[in-house]
């Protein structure tokens, strides 16, 4: 026998269930390299039944190879029930399928729901983080199994979760049902939610196909690889293309239970199908983007498991996977990113790039000169002249990104200078003069936006849980995509140097939540007051701190808008009614309460005039700096 040449091992299942098992083997195709492969797609598993196994009885075979990798499912729906490795140096080897296998199988296969559908919740960041920030992969058996059992979840393995996740992306079973398609249009101003579906797929059987409500001929079969639907050579130009999205329906008032949703293409047109008529909001813009995090863990929480297990064999494959993870993950990001780009391909082509203001944005100065002269001549022959000088300038923002990577939000506020000139001549014709200068200033008002790891990733989610949570149906009211969503990511390039990890590691899809509310605050077709009572909400619900509010006020500060820049510019008003403003909103110095300030400022006017959102943005930092406790 040659070196190449191996042998399988004697494997014997015994099955206590009372259902039927076919046993796949599930292997990569690229066999280890030396070095080994630092690409996740490299590990992708590739499955091939092997045996099945009768209802409460047992089976024996022989594995195809020393390296076998057997997933055992239920025969009726491809359910995975247990992953079994066989010794490599055993002689024969065997495994027992229990109903504690299946439930545990059934209570991994409800948290993958929850983590689609809550991607922004503790425990989905903290399950994401296992794997984004693990330094030595072969701790994760063990971390995996803790988060686990910490989480209500006892007995439950990563195992389990990668066998699960590999059958909601690969199995059309785990999703079965009606799906009505439609073909969203856009406009210049954003989205027109489609009133009647293009056609009606069908999931039945692990089996999918689509019939066009024109009753002309279909795509031919459909196939579902990796969370991808598709018919035979299709692309994102041709044939049926889409992307699975599992989402619960809350955004549209409907059952909170998780459903499959998909986005994509048909013969190069965007298409959404949904498991419901009658599509009420552009759910499809966001939804992919918002549960990005999730795809994210998933996908590489799969590959690196199937890559653990095969370099577990190789002489140090492990040390080295861990040594090299940091390109094993910016693989998987950069494979992920080109599906999430099809996958929002409805949202792409709406809304301008962003374009940020960095430095200097000077958002008012306005000088105005007022010069009243009273004559008066009494019977003294007394003559009176009032001069008064009036210069205000109001705002002036100079965002600095310096050496300390703090960001300087620097307020110049209400310069009044009052030259109050009196030139008396009485009937003597003595001319006495007396010109009084008060000079009123209230200058150079710094809020420093302290910025340190991990507050950009707790900025977005923030919003993204929010978002996922209540929010979406009111920040999509009287849509507008003003700037592209996705885009949003380089206005938090201002805190690179200062959360360098976190910008590293976000993908652009991460950003649509962020990106969603500013194009609200600057959307014209609601009211001032309406954005700021919905920013209230996003402060009440999240209760962020200080330095996360800073940040978002001046993310929005910072988006070039000309509309918003124009009447900012326009504004005009003394700082005695921005000081008294700030004082009535600082009343609310609490976490608690903090959201009550914004409401105030929802409903502020000067002059029955309400403020322009820039403005209020700038009024809100002043209020943030007066109540943030002294360092």
């Amino acid at each position: 026998m040659s070196s190449t040449e191996s042998t399988g091992i004697p494997v014997t299942i015994i099955n206590q269930l009372d259902v039927e098992l076919v046993v796949y083997n599930s292997v990569t195709p690229t066999p280890p390299a030396n070095p080994p492969s630092t690409n996740a797609l490299d590990y992708l598993p590739v499955y091939t039944q092997i045996a099945t196994v009768a209802a409460n009885g047992s089976t024996d075979f022989t594995t195809p190879d020393a390296l076998s990798r057997l997933v055992i499912c239920q025969e009726s729906d491809d359910f995975p029930v247990q992953l079994f490795i066989p010794p490599i140096l055993a002689m024969t080897a065997s495994t027992t399928v229990t109903a504690t296998d299946l439930q545990d199988c059934q209570n991994v296969w409800a948290f993958y729901q929850q983590l689609f559908s809550q991607p922004y919740s503790p425990e989905a960041l903290q399950f994401n983080e296992l794997f984004i920030g693990v330094t030595d992969v072969g701790t994760l058996e063990d971390s995996v199994a803790t988060f686990f059992n910490d989480n209500g979840l006892p007995g439950c393995t990563y195992d389990q979760f990668s066998i699960v996740s590999f059958w909601a992306t690969n199995s059309l079973y785990a999703w079965e049902g009606t799906y009505y398609c439609y073909l969203p249009q856009t406009n210049s101003s954003g989205f027109i939610v489609p009133d009647s579906p293009c056609g009606t797929l069908t999931v039945t059987g692990g089996q999918a196909s689509y019939v066009p409500a024109s009753g002309t001929a279909g795509v031919g079969a459909l196939s579902f690889v990796n969370g991808l639907l598709s018919s035979p050579q299709a692309s994102s130009s041709s044939g049926f293309y889409a992307n699975a999205v599992p989402r619960n329906l809350t955004w549209e008032g409907q059952s909170p239970e998780v459903v499959l949703c998909f986005v994509g293409s048909l013969d190069g047109s965007d298409l959404t199908a949904q498991p419901y008529q009658n599509p009420t909001m552009p759910w499809w813009i966001a939804a992919y983007n918002l549960a990005y995090v999730s795809f994210q863990t998933v996908q590489l929480a799969m590959l690196l498991n199937m890559a653990i297990q095969v370099l577990s064999g190789v002489a140090n494959g492990i040390s080295y996977l861990s040594s090299k993870i940091s390109q094993f993950i910016s693989s998987n990001n950069e494979a992920l990113n080109e599906v999430s780009s099809s996958a929002d391909s409805v949202a792409e082509d709406v809304g301008e790039e962003i374009e940020t203001i960095n430095v200097d944005v000077d958002v008012d100065v306005d000088v105005d000169v007022d010069t009243d002269t009273d004559n008066v001549e009494d019977t003294d022959n007394v003559t009176d002249t009032d001069v008064d000088v009036d210069i205000d300038i109001d705002i002036d923002i100079d965002i600095d990104d310096d050496v300390f990577a703090i960001i300087d939000v620097d307020v110049d506020v209400d310069v009044d200078i009052d030259i109050d000139t009196d030139v008396v001549t009485d009937t003597d014709n003595v001319t006495d003069t007396d010109n009084a200068t008060d000079v009123d200033t209230d200058t150079d008002i710094d809020t420093d936006v302290n910025v340190e790891p991990g507050m950009v990733n707790g900025l977005v989610s923030k919003i993204g849980n929010w978002i996922m949570a209540k929010a979406f149906p009111a920040l999509v009211k009287n849509l507008a995509i003003i700037v592209a969503m996705t885009s949003a990511q380089k206005l938090l390039q201002v805190w690179q140097q200062s959360d360098e990890q976190d910008l590293q590691n976000m993908q652009p899809a991460q950003s649509t939540g962020l990106g969603l509310l500013v194009n609200y605050m600057l959307n014209e077709n609601n009211s001032v007051q309406t954005r700021w009572t919905t920013f209230a909400d996003f402060v009440q619900q999240t209760l962020p701190d200080i330095g996360t509010q800073q940040m978002l006020l001046t993310t929005i500060v910072m988006t070039q808008n000309t509309d918003a820049d124009n009447a900012a510019n326009s504004w005009n008003w003394p700082s005695s009614s921005e000081t008294a403003l700030v004082n009535q909103m600082a009343q609310y110095n609490t976490s608690a309460d903090e959201y009550q300030a914004y409401l105030l400022l929802a409903s502020a006017t000067y002059n029955g005039a309400v403020l322009p959102v820039k403005v209020g943005c700038d009024v809100a930092l002043d209020y943030l700096n007066q109540i943030t406790p002294a360092s």
